[in-house]
């Protein structure tokens, strides 16, 4: 799973760009989330807990070019 398919797939109805990161950040959450409770595999609950771990500290690191995506 690609940054840019969960940018794809992010929906929100505000227009402040700090809020709609913030929801963007438990947006990316839930994805994983949703992938880990769908897996029985121990495996495969590791590899998305550790995706789900970079890709957030991937978006924290690069907020301004985030938020610079998701405006458009």
């Amino acid at each position: 799973m690609e940054l840019s398919e969960i940018i794809k797939s992010f929906e929100s109805s505000t227009k402040n760009p700090e809020r709609r990161y913030k929801e963007f950040c438990a947006h990316c959450w839930y994805v994983f989330d949703k992938k880990i409770k769908s897996t029985k595999s121990d495996k495969m609950i590791n590899k998305y807990n550790i995706m789900r771990k970079n890709t957030l500290e991937y978006i924290v690191a690069n907020e301004k070019a985030i938020m610079k995506e998701l405006s458009k």
